[in-house]
């Protein structure tokens, strides 16, 4: 189970990084803040628990059945190596081990154990210690106090010599419940290997697709922006533009706004409440997600100032700014496009110096040296400098 939350925590750790280039920075960071410590913390649980590996198991339930049983025996000490792990700050380690049990063959076995600082004199090699064997036949045996062997049983016991007795390994990541060994949901050995690691790299690629699914479309302009050497899609150009029109028009419910701002990084859209409305929110749409920012800063004082996205040729601010640039020589840069309709000049008319006239495209290019700004008609023709 710890290998699973650590591929999970290692797929989300990827989708958050993922989100950082292409998304929402302010997401990516929070998912991957979380994901990186867990997983960390599963990993090293994980290596913790690999170096307890043949570590036994031995629950008081299984110690007692052992006793109840009489499966008992004397274990003698053959050999003690501290393993460098420490559980609790009190050493884990290894004992090379020649068992003679009360009923059946002596056997020889190598386990681990947490063996207190305190206790270390009391499992020096030589040292004879009294056992329950858990299973029939072992390996696996628990260290018991004294007294439960009877002083003749006691007596009558004697631990061969390590090699004249088979050896039977403990086999790992086991413990005994109930009289049977059971061991991890998921197998440590080599039997399984290709298929763990299959299920693995399942759940740390749906946990790396959980984290970047609701962000599924900058991810998609991203892709499309490598091709062109971008890491981000410029929105100023038509194919993204074009997306991001989609999602506004989606998340305001009508196509009617009062203005456009298109940046490269960026477009924010101030748009009436509802349609006819002349209360207006501003909306962003940026990482390709929509964002509600409330009520706009300036309110139009009638519908008249407000125009559908079709009457604006939006596909043809790419190529205008383009336009622009080289008629007076100077880069695009971070040139930004402003819609609205243009002021109403006539003086008889009730919209006398509203924004009530036929939208316009604005934008200005310049740099260190100058400023030049451009007015264009909606459709994308007329294109002349201010």
């Amino acid at each position: 189970m710890l290998r699973l939350i650590a591929f999970a925590a290692l797929g989300a750790l990827v989708g958050g990084v993922i989100v950082i280039a292409v998304g929402p920075s302010t997401v990516g960071y929070t998912v991957a803040g979380i994901a990186l410590p867990v997983f960390i913390i599963s990993t090293v649980l994980t290596l913790i628990a690999r170096s307890v590996g043949n570590a036994i198991g031995a629950s008081p339930e299984a110690v007692q059945q052992a006793k109840d049983a009489r499966r008992l025996g004397v274990a003698r000490i053959d050999a003690l190596r501290q393993t460098g792990t420490q559980i609790n700050d009190q050493p884990l380690c290894e004992l090379d081990l020649t068992v003679q049990p009360l009923q059946g063959s002596a056997f020889a076995s190598t386990m681990r154990t947490v063996v207190p600082l305190t206790a270390i004199p009391m499992f020096q090699p030589g040292t004879e210690r009294d056992v329950a064997i858990l299973l029939d036949g072992g390996p696996e045996v628990a260290f018991i106090d004294e007294g439960e062997l009877s002083p003749a049983e006691r007596a009558r016991l004697r631990v061969p010599g390590r090699g004249s007795v088979p050896f039977i390994p403990v086999e790992p990541h086991r413990r005994i419940v109930d009289g049977v060994r059971r061991g991890p949901l998921l197998g440590v050995g080599r039997a399984g290997r290709p298929a763990r690691f299959a299920l693995f790299a399942v759940v740390a690629i749906a946990a790396a697709t959980v984290v970047v699914a609701p962000f599924h479309q900058a991810v998609g302009q991203s892709f499309a922006a490598m091709q062109d050497g971008r890491l981000r899609p410029d929105l100023r150009r038509p194919e993204a533009l074009a997306d991001a029109q989609r999602a506004l028009e989606e998340a305001i419910g009508h196509d009617r706004v009062a203005s456009i701002t298109v940046a490269a990084d960026f477009i924010i859209v101030e748009a009436p409440l509802s349609a006819g409305d002349t209360k207006a929110d501003r909306w962003t749409y940026r990482d390709g997600a929509v964002t509600n920012d409330g009520a706009a800063t300036s309110q139009p004082e009638s519908t008249a100032e407000q125009f559908s996205w079709t009457d604006v040729a939006l596909d043809r601010v790419w190529t205008l700014m383009h336009d622009g640039a080289e008629q007076v020589d100077r880069p695009v840069g971070d040139a930004l496009a402003y819609v609205v309709r243009a002021t109403d000049d006539d003086v008889h008319s009730p919209a006398f110096g509203r924004p009530a006239g036929p939208p316009e495209i604005m934008f200005s290019v310049g740099d260190d040296y100058g400023t030049t700004s451009f007015v264009a008609d909606a459709d994308g023709s007329g294109l002349t400098a201010r």
